[in-house]
């Protein structure tokens, strides 16, 4: 959105809105609280006309482990309908469990050949060099604060996928050193 794009965001719990938590305080009019796995439609209105709006890009961070794995294919079909032809699903996925209180909140915990494998078999294409192109600068995930975590980056066809840029080396290494330990303790030690 700071750069001129349409976002939407949802959320299954209603607590952050509530609460006006994070973004919930700044964007409203662009968060909704939805169940992912039922059939909903993302569109805009305007005289009178709706327009069911499809995107480029499609993210779950730390969400998806939260699906059961009987409602994974309905969490699919939404993503299928909302995303564009040539858009790319990205995710951080946990293969731990989580149970907080004798709640166990990681509905569906497994390995990421696990992952791809249950993807490729509704209709994605898992492109593990897009992976190695956004190297550590994801949202969410063992960089920060969610060890054995891992990422995927989806297509419905990957010969519609924008073409993977190219980076130098150099390029690489600073993405790595960015917001890592090393650069956070040596910042820290300057600073004080």
């Amino acid at each position: 959105m700071d750069e001129g794009c349409l976002a939407v965001g949802l959320e299954g719990s209603d607590y952050s809105r509530k609460h006006k938590r994070a973004e919930w305080g700044t964007i409203p009019n662009f968060l909704f609280t939805a169940d992912v796995t039922a059939n909903f439609d993302v569109y805009i209105e305007s005289n009178n006309h709706r327009e069911s709006l499809r995107f480029e890009v499609v993210t779950a961070w730390e969400m998806i482990e939260h699906i059961a794995e009987s409602d994974l294919p309905n969490l699919a079909a939404n993503v299928m309908k909302h995303l564009m032809p040539e858009g790319l699903w990205i995710m951080s996925i946990s293969p731990l469990e989580e149970i907080i209180n004798g709640v166990r909140l990681h509905q569906t915990v497994h390995p990421k050949s696990w992952w791809i494998e249950m993807f490729k078999s509704i209709g994605f294409e898992h492109l593990e060099p897009y992976v190695d192109y956004f190297n550590s600068q994801f949202v969410r995930g063992p960089k920060y604060g969610a060890p054995g975590s891992f990422h995927l980056v989806l297509s419905l066809d990957p010969t519609k996928a924008p073409t993977v840029p190219n980076l130098s080396i150099k390029e690489m290494l600073y993405d790595k050193w960015m917001g890592s330990r090393i650069q956070r303790s040596i910042c820290r030690w300057i600073i004080g």
